[in-house]
């Protein structure tokens, strides 16, 4: 079916309902700044999206999840819903649609939480609506995720609707090159900080040094042939960042420690996920040395944390509908 549908469902699909699994991601990856995104097999977001008679957008956040906005006004995945009707030219006033959103992903934790949430909800509505354009479905997810975040961006959107590991080629043509990643398990540890998207992204230098620019040509051209041919050494030793990490790891008290202590341990590589707080490497082994071992540098700033061990996810995913 077209991405366009000038009206609305009809009256005997109004029990139709899907649940929706969108899964947490890890941007920038190293050297790739708004660019590079990973999907992660856990945790994730389970929105479960009817329609319903009653016309508009109704949202109920399960108690159960972690506490986000419940006026659909200001919910990333309420928005992102509403923007794939707007996109297909349904109105929200022929059209209702019950929304109930469980928060897997923890709020401003770096893993792409307003993304996890805005691709549920596009994803969700899609399926409900009949609409199959993908394009369609990133656009209005990263309209979504823009609620929370500040800015529309895809490095999040995009891998966690796509899954594996993605490239925004052009944030404004909506162009993503997705790859395959080779197997690996990623110590994901989230310290007990907040750190805050706007303030993160300020600190970003408008200007860059020719020699920084030039190693995150090389550095990000490493990782994109190291997904290719499934070369996990060379994408752990890719992993660098002369950009973002040397100014955001201010915002993430006990960062340095942390950092020697995964490496003594034997991480391959050492980086933070999005703005953070959270931080992941990538390892062939010890993942839970690794895991410990980071939560005890934390420990050591005074800074409690937690970690987990995921990999790769495959991206947004249907897994009920009725």
């Amino acid at each position: 079916m077209s991405a366009k549908q000038s009206t609305p469902p009809s009256s005997d699909i109004l029990s139709s309902r899907v649940r929706v699994e969108a899964s947490a991601t890890v941007a920038n990856f190293g050297p790739g700044y708004d660019t590079f995104g990973l999907c992660l097999d856990q945790p994730s977001d389970l929105l479960e999206m009817a329609i319903v008679e009653k016309p508009g957008i109704h949202l109920q956040v399960a108690e159960e999840g972690f506490p986000v906005p419940s006026d659909p006004e200001f919910n990333s995945a309420s928005v992102a819903a509403m923007e794939l009707m707007r996109l297909a030219d349904v109105s929200v006033n022929s059209v209702g649609l019950a929304i109930r959103l469980l928060k897997g992903v923890r709020p401003g934790s770096g893993l792409g939480s307003s993304a996890s949430s805005a691709v549920a909800g596009a994803y969700a509505a899609a399926e409900l609506l009949d609409i199959e354009d993908q394009r369609t479905v990133l656009r209005a997810a990263a309209q979504g995720e823009g609620v929370s975040s500040g800015a529309p961006h895809l490095d999040n959107v995009a891998p966690c609707l796509f899954g594996g590991f993605t490239v925004v080629l052009d944030q404004e043509r909506l162009r993503v090159l997705r790859i395959h990643p080779p197997r690996m398990r990623l110590v994901i540890c989230l310290p007990d900080i907040v750190v805050e998207t706007s303030k993160a992204r300020k600190l970003i230098p408008n200007e860059l040094r020719m020699k920084n620019t030039i190693a995150h040509v090389g550095w990000a051209s490493g990782i994109v042939h190291g997904m290719n041919t499934g070369d996990l050494k060379l994408i752990a030793s890719c992993m660098m960042d002369e950009i973002s990490v040397p100014v955001r790891k201010t915002l993430i008290r006990g960062y340095d420690l942390a950092r020697s202590s995964a490496i003594a341990a034997g991480a391959l590589s050492f980086s933070i996920s999005g703005s953070g707080p959270a931080v992941f490497t990538i390892a062939e082994n010890n993942h839970n040395e690794i895991g410990e071992a980071m939560v005890e540098g934390f420990s050591r700033a005074n800074v409690s944390a937690s970690y987990f061990i995921t990999s790769p996810g495959a991206g947004a995913r249907v897994v009920m509908m009725e």
